[in-house]
């Protein structure tokens, strides 16, 4: 009987210890480049770029399907968002644009790329844009691919591939431009990705007061029988939950208060004994609403794509 239950504990514990090797994956979406989507007139009103109207480009459409198969093929399997699906979702919680326009003074903007890399919890954003050139029945593309920090918008890796001239289909001129570089750009991504799984991912925090808190962040408070500033405190907070308490300090007046490369962990705890979960800086910062509160002040938070997040200090 002791030997069985030996054996059961040691499978359980095999399979405890694969499951645990499993690595995690970067979510990547990709998007026409902004330059693109400028130089043939694909944007709004406000001169931003149109994904939408993007997406009816047939060579454009048929660029990121041919991209995404590609990198699907690779071994790493990468798991792909759906830009159009990202943009069918944001439809539905327009009502956000409200608030993010009318708090902290207009500051608060969030583009619509920092929405779509929000609402798709993207890791990584892979930016395309392509010029054909025509040789009589025949065609060759030029093919740009360049990958950035979805939370940061850092190059992580870029390309140029060329097909020679042909007339075979767009989806074949496309594998020709890209499958030369293809190894080493996704061996780029995951450099970069295991870097942000080890060390976090870099993200902004921008912490402004409301109107209606009777704090700066000059104001004296204490703290564990210590008194300080608020924004001490609040460096305090950031240097015992970043990761490695990695974070600078950009800015500081009496109502304002930025941080940059606040490293975060990628995956957290979701409650009531869930699996990990992907984290964005919001939702990284939201323990802070606790530990503000006994100082008799409130939080309310603002996110800018998932990298990005205000926070506005009110009172209780």
């Amino acid at each position: 009987m002791k030997k069985i239950i030996v054996f059961v504990l040691l499978v359980i514990s095999v399979v405890s210890m694969g499951a645990q090797q499993v690595p995690k994956k970067p979510q990547i979406m990709i998007v026409p480049d902004q330059g693109w989507c400028i130089r043939n007139h694909i944007v709004d009103e406000l001169g931003n770029p149109d994904y939408r109207m993007a997406l009816l480009n047939e060579k454009m459409s048929q660029l990121i399907s041919a991209m995404g198969g590609i990198m699907s093929d690779r071994p790493y399997q990468y798991p792909l968002k759906s830009l159009e699906d990202c943009m069918n979702e944001l439809d539905n919680e327009r009502g956000l644009d409200m608030v993010l326009t009318s708090k902290g003074d207009g500051e608060i903007v969030e583009t619509d790329l920092d929405k779509l890399t929000r609402v798709a919890k993207a890791d990584i954003l892979i930016k395309l844009s392509y010029k054909v050139d025509g040789y009589g029945p025949r065609s060759s593309i030029e093919y740009n691919v360049v990958a950035v920090d979805a939370a940061t918008s850092k190059q992580i890796s870029g390309n140029v591939g060329h097909s020679s001239a042909s007339s075979a289909p767009m989806s074949d001129l496309v594998n020709e431009a890209v499958l030369g570089f293809m190894d080493n750009f996704c061996a780029r991504l995951n450099r970069h990705f295991d870097d942000m799984i080890e060390h976090g991912r870099e993200g902004v925090v921008i912490f402004k007061m409301a109107e209606d808190c009777r704090y700066t962040f000059e104001s004296d408070v204490t703290l564990n029988g210590e008194t300080g500033e608020l924004a001490e405190v609040i460096e305090y907070w950031l240097n015992e939950h970043t990761v490695g308490g990695a974070f600078n300090t950009t800015g500081k007046t009496r109502n304002r208060l930025s941080f940059e490369e606040v490293r975060f962990p990628m995956f957290g705890e979701s409650k009531f004994g869930g699996k990990p979960k992907a984290l964005d800086i919001e939702e990284f910062m939201k323990p802070i609403n606790g530990f503000l509160a006994q100082f008799g002040i409130s939080c309310s938070s603002h996110p800018s794509g998932i990298g990005k997040v205000y926070i506005v200090l009110g009172s209780k």
